[in-house]
């Protein structure tokens, strides 16, 4: 059975997720087997993540949400053959990931990060070639306007995939497509740095 994303399912969903912060025990335990029912749908991370980017939805439901995919990935997210997640929702899922990561608060940022290196564990690079892409283009795109929370964002799903692939060897030219890229990244900082002499507008500029 799929669950299809329309706002009968919004409105389940953010219930689910308000019910399961309720002081009521009973209330909670309710709301936690809907939806640990409803996690054995098709499409059910594909919703949590529509869910995560809606704007309507208050923030605590939201990184409720997030929460509850990230654990969702841990335990269903395997390589493609043998997941209970279907290929199409895994492709759709990785559209999404990136740009709402970047978008998102950073408690919601650190749980969808730790759900990409479940990702990355088992399907990168083959069954998510647009991931690293998205990544760089993203990055330039920071890098040019200065904006050093996005590029710390960016970094820290950087660093969630390339760990997966420590070692004395890089196959796949990961360093080679990253360095440069890093490399005018940390001269521009340090031209930040030395210009602004430690002033408190580098200090802004880096927690923007």
């Amino acid at each position: 059975m799929d669950m299809e994303w329309n706002e009968k399912t919004l409105k389940f969903l953010s219930q689910c997720f308000l019910d399961t912060q309720s002081p009521i025990p009973e209330r909670r335990r309710d709301a936690e087997i809907l939806l640990w029912e409803a996690a054995e749908q098709s499409n059910y991370g594909l919703a949590l993540l529509r869910l995560i980017e809606e704007p309507s939805i208050d923030e605590q439901t939201r990184q409720a949400a997030a929460f509850n995919f990230k654990n969702h990935l841990r335990s269903q997210w395997l390589p493609s053959g043998i997941s209970p997640i279907r290929d199409s929702e895994k492709e759709q899922i990785n559209k999404l990931i990136v740009p709402l990561t970047l978008s998102s608060s950073l408690l919601i940022q650190s749980h969808l990060s730790e759900a990409l290196t479940v990702i990355c564990k088992h399907d990168f690079p083959r069954h998510c070639p647009a991931c690293l892409p998205e990544l760089i283009s993203s990055l330039q795109k920071a890098a040019l306007s200065g904006h050093y929370a996005t590029i710390n964002a960016i970094l820290v799903m950087a660093n969630s995939i390339f760990n997966n692939f420590r070692g004395p060897t890089d196959d796949d030219g990961f360093l080679d497509i990253f360095a440069p890229l890093l490399q005018q990244i940390f001269l521009k900082t340090d031209s930040l740095i030395n210009s602004g002499g430690g002033g408190g507008s580098v200090s802004v500029r880096f927690s923007s």
